[in-house]
């Protein structure tokens, strides 16, 4: 059953409750004669009907944000999207089923009973999307707080970037002129790595051509650094066609750099895995490690930043997950670049 068709069944729901709701209704036009609920149950029993509604509202609240709404609105695949609408029904079908017993099935209250569900239903909605909004709005600050705290390093640290590039210009033509191409090659690397964190990584997106190059000089200058020694494999996979996608500035390069200081040792057999494919407009990123991080510190900050930054520039719209043991490390990312 492709998409659409999924798309299509999802209305099935709400049409089907509105014709419930509808018969109900007609069958109410001429209801038999009855005493009015209050008078036959009493007014306490009234009262603690309404608590129970409200409370029911708001249990329904929670649980619709916290296990629902995170989970449909902002998943990646159309098909787990389509359950917005069967899931909406069946709260408000919930509601009224509990509003009917509360008054007995008398045929003289489904009109309010269906009024009332749907002012129910308003409220859990606006508590949902009230809770997302906040939500958001601390990941946004936590986020600009972390990039405020780098910034401030990096201003600390700062050489001039023109000093820098003239100095790294001077000794590639002096590599050059002595032919010492591989030199030369990782002069040109780093001067092209300090180039996108300058000119690049400042700019909210780029184009994943950029990201993908920066990402493999980076690297090629930590394999550079590296003794040629059969204990250490090194497996790099790349299929990404010409394309027209963008994607936030090195939000790939924490990925690689835990790869490489977690994953590697001089003493032991190791190993690190790297694939990056783009599939129509998915991009499919795991690299896997051996894992050598036990009692060391540090592991995990970058993965975190990365976690955080794809929840708030991304709007969930990827799938992010981590897998280690004593041995082992992997991390694979899909990301939706069509949005």
């Amino acid at each position: 059953m492709n998409q659409k068709n999924i798309k299509k069944l999802s209305f099935l729901a709400p049409i089907g409750l509105a014709l419930y709701w509808l018969i109900l209704l007609k069958a109410s036009a001429m209801p038999e004669s009855k005493e009015g609920f209050i008078l036959q149950s009493g007014y306490i029993k009234y009262l603690l009907g309404w608590i129970g509604i409200s409370l029911l509202v708001v249990g329904l609240a929670y649980i619709h944000y916290k296990w629902v709404f995170l989970k449909i609105v902002y998943h990646h695949n159309p098909a787990v999207q389509a359950l917005w609408f069967p899931w909406v029904s069946m709260l408000l079908w919930l509601i009224f089923e509990v509003l009917q017993f509360r008054t007995g099935h008398f045929e003289g209250y489904i009109d309010e009973n269906i009024l009332i569900s749907l002012l129910g239903l308003v409220l859990i909605l606006m508590v949902a999307y009230l809770c997302d909004y906040i939500r958001t709005k601390q990941l946004q600050t936590q986020l600009l707080q972390s990039k405020s705290e780098a910034d401030l390093h990096a201003l600390k640290a700062q050489i001039n970037p023109h000093f820098l590039f003239n100095v790294l210009n001077t000794v590639y033509n002096q590599a050059s002129l002595e032919e010492s191409p591989n030199t030369a090659d990782m002069i040109l690397k780093i001067s092209d790595l300090l180039r996108f964190a300058i000119e690049e990584a400042p700019k909210s997106k780029i184009p994943l051509d950029k990201e993908i190059s920066f990402l493999q000089n980076y690297i090629d200058l930590q394999k550079a650094r590296l003794p040629q020694s059969p204990m250490i494999e090194l497996d790099f996979q790349w299929e990404i066609s010409p394309n027209k996608f963008v994607v936030s500035p090195m939000l790939l390069m924490p990925l690689a750099e835990n790869a490489f200081r977690y994953g590697l040792s001089l003493s032991h057999p190791c190993y690190i895995r790297l694939s990056a494919i783009l599939e129509q407009q998915t991009l499919k990123f795991s690299i896997e490690n051996s894992n050598f991080a036990v009692g060391r510190e540090g592991l995990g900050t970058g993965l975190k930043q990365v976690q955080e930054r794809l929840k708030l520039e991304y709007n969930n719209q990827n799938e992010f997950h981590i897998q280690k043991s004593d041995k082992i490390f992997s991390v694979q990312l899909k990301l939706n670049l069509g949005n």
